[in-house]
């Protein structure tokens, strides 16, 4: 039988139909998760690259598996990289954080030093600000956060500076003392410091120590004069970031860690550089 012209209309619109139906899938497609990049570096490594250009080679590509010397650059070997918890602030509103958040944490298997964290947003927000918590965990190596570094798209590696507690509060991103197993004080989300579109705070336990005062095989480390359980205490890190820049890409974060030692004779005369105990905010 002849093919109408009602059925050629009838088989173009079908076809139209499936066409218009097949360009549309791609529409449904969701966009990736943001990442926020991490490095977690043994100080004695970033020491060991004498430049922040070497340094930065080796985390963009130089991880590997083989036994690294002291005299090489651009190349770290992947047992020295720092393993430390990641996790998002459980109730955030006392330090500005708002909104919920998951967290994918892929710690580096390449040649990259990278811990990347896939971060999930439940029921988005433009106005929710994600707080991550690194570090805390008590240990004997590790525990104190000598080095920040900002690696920014397109610019070179950049040291940002530590302000530990002193009697003259110096530039950088502030270093305060609390004790570990409480909750942080609300007045401590005034003391985030911005660097490169993130808010940066570093807590410390109120240790009474000697900065750098002993030299072991990782490399320089703090000093404490007494046995307590409270020298393994680890510094915090906390990371303040608005959605609205989860979105538009997070720049790499790079922690340098020491280790804090137990200085060997508590009879014998501190030297003179000992702090005194720091503050506690409570």
């Amino acid at each position: 039988m002849p093919i109408t012209v009602r059925r050629l209309a009838v088989l173009g619109l079908l076809l139209v139909t499936v066409l218009g139906w097949g360009a549309a899938v791609p529409s449904f497609a969701q966009a990736p998760p943001p990442v926020v990049r991490i490095a977690l570096l043994p100080q004695w490594v970033i020491q060991q690259h004498r430049s922040l250009p070497a340094l930065a080679e080796a985390i963009e590509g130089g991880v590997v598996d083989r036994t690294v010397f002291a005299w090489q650059r651009g190349v770290i070997q992947r047992q020295a990289l720092v393993s430390k918890p990641i996790r998002v602030v459980p109730d955030p509103a006392p330090l500005g954080g708002r909104g919920r958040f998951d967290l994918t944490v892929r710690p580096s298997t390449g040649r990259a030093a990278w811990t990347e964290i896939e971060v999930h947003q439940s029921a988005p927000s433009a106005d929710d600000v994600l707080l991550l918590e690194i570090g805390g965990e008590r240990n004997t190596i590790t525990q104190v956060l000598e080095t920040l570094l900002i690696a920014e798209p397109g610019r070179p590696l950049a040291e940002i500076p530590l302000a530990r507690t002193a009697l003259v509060a110096g530039a950088g991103v502030p270093v305060v003392a609390s004790t570990f197993d409480v909750p942080l004080a609300p007045a401590l989300a005034q003391r985030f410091r911005q660097e490169a579109g993130l808010d940066l705070l570093v807590v410390r336990p109120p240790l009474w120590d000697v900065r750098n005062g002993d030299q072991t095989s990782s490399g320089r480390a703090d000093t404490v004069p007494f046995g307590g359980g409270d020298w393994r205490e680890g510094d915090r890190v906390f990371l303040r970031i608005p959605a609205s820049k989860l979105g538009q890409g997070v720049p790499g974060i790079v922690l340098g860690w020491k280790d804090r030692t137990l200085q060997n004779d508590p009879n014998a005369e501190f030297p003179r550089r000992s702090s005194l105990p720091l503050p506690v905010i409570r």
